[in-house]
């Protein structure tokens, strides 16, 4: 009877434990695809175009979106942005709002930053997105 009850105490706990778990890529629907890795193309209107890569490049912005929620963003190493630049990897973390919106938490030169992502479109190539930070973010928490 010990044993039944176990059981049941066992399952009930599991379950309630994986519902709280975030859903990482099931929230973005058809944008899950942005899993992978991005270096940066162009920059207009406020709108990054983002390339679908093997791996991060030596000398240019990108980051990658790992499904298990962590982040790693490829990206000016010191205050400095006049050339030359130097570029390093930071870690971080990203969350999907929406479909459409992350919130990104990562580090950089001076400690840590949080901003928002706004997927504008994506298909298997490329990726657009604008960046919100501060006042700009959305409110959709």
């Amino acid at each position: 009877m010990m044993k039944k009850w176990l059981g049941i105490i066992l399952a009930v706990l599991f379950t309630v434990s994986c519902a709280e778990m975030p859903m990482g890529t099931d929230m973005l629907g058809e944008n899950a695809d942005i899993v992978g890795t991005w270096v940066e193309e162009s920059h207009e209107d406020e709108i990054t175009l983002m390339a679908r890569a093997e791996s991060l490049a030596a000398d240019a912005y990108g980051f990658t979106i790992r499904g298990d929620g962590t982040f790693i963003e490829r990206k000016n190493a010191d205050w400095c942005a006049t050339p030359p630049i130097s570029y390093e990897n930071f870690e971080g973390t990203w969350e999907a709002l929406s479909d459409s919106l992350l919130e990104v938490t990562v580090g950089y030169w001076g400690g840590t930053i949080t901003y928002q992502m706004r997927i504008v479109s994506l298909d298997e190539q490329y990726l657009r997105i604008r960046y919100l930070f501060g006042d700009n973010r959305a409110d959709s928490k």
